[in-house]
């Protein structure tokens, strides 16, 4: 298949990219928003290698106009710009975004702080449609898995999150390489809710008095450095907060 890979520079898209070259896509383009900041990005290094062009977010509608008729795929994960509605009819086959959560409950980003901030039980992953709307198209799938986000971390979650959609993406990617039929089922436009980052960055501030089981929490679901995590503010000033349990974890690394 010829296709058109939106992505961002990450180990976890480099595997991505690797499987459609070893099946033999004919990857017309790989997509990022800001080609000027990844020029070291092993990502690119596996363009370069396999002579794969890479274009700018910036550059896509002559990218477009240029490979006109020819597109039959497009592929998205991770990335951070909606993609326009032109680009997408121009896919004759199918635009298909995989979500690193589960939908409808977790659009828009961070989904892997509110799950661990929320104490679920499960996480999941989502391979669907692109849509007018970021992480509103009809799902190809949610391939869910049990998870307790009461005790664990950002860090692995997004580990085992990533394991479980690079496997996602192979079973898709599979059915539509052999023409199999893919079945899809549309979202309630009203399921489920959107995070922003400003949801984001509310959520990280630690509030005076609240729950110690909340700060608790709180300190465990924005803990993944190098970002900042959970804070107290003072004079204006934010202060990183960290629990004993996670240096302790620390310590017994080294």
């Amino acid at each position: 298949m010829r296709s058109v890979f939106f992505t961002k520079p990450k180990r976890s898209t480099c595997a991505f990219l690797s499987h459609m070259i070893e099946q033999g896509e004919d990857v017309l383009s790989v997509v990022v928003d800001g080609k000027g900041d990844y020029d070291d990005a092993e990502l690119f290094r596996i363009c370069r290698s396999h002579g794969v062009p890479v274009a700018d977010y910036a550059d896509c509608d002559g990218l477009f106009e240029e490979n006109e008729g020819a597109v039959e795929m497009i592929w998205c994960n991770t990335f951070p710009k909606l993609i326009k509605e032109e680009w997408i009819r121009a896919a004759s086959v199918a635009a298909v975004n995989f979500h690193s959560a589960p939908l409808p409950e977790y659009r828009g980003v961070f989904a892997f702080n509110f799950a661990i901030l929320n104490g679920d039980g499960e996480y999941g992953v989502t391979a669907h449609l692109l849509g007018k709307k970021f992480d509103q198209g009809d799902i190809i799938e949610v391939r869910r898995f049990p998870y307790d986000c009461g005790k664990g971390s950002v860090a692995e979650l997004v580990a085992l999150s990533e394991e479980k959609m690079l496997e996602l993406f192979r079973d898709v990617y599979k059915k539509y390489r052999s023409g199999e039929p893919v079945l899809t089922m549309p979202q309630e436009p009203d399921g489920g809710r959107y995070f922003s980052r400003s949801d984001f960055e509310e959520a990280k501030r630690i509030v005076p008095g609240e729950d110690p089981a909340m700060t608790e929490r709180r300190v465990r679901a924005f803990w993944y450095p190098p970002y900042e995590g959970a804070y107290v503010e003072a004079g204006g000033t934010r202060y990183a907060v960290v629990s004993k349990e996670v240096l302790d974890a620390l310590g017994a690394r080294r």
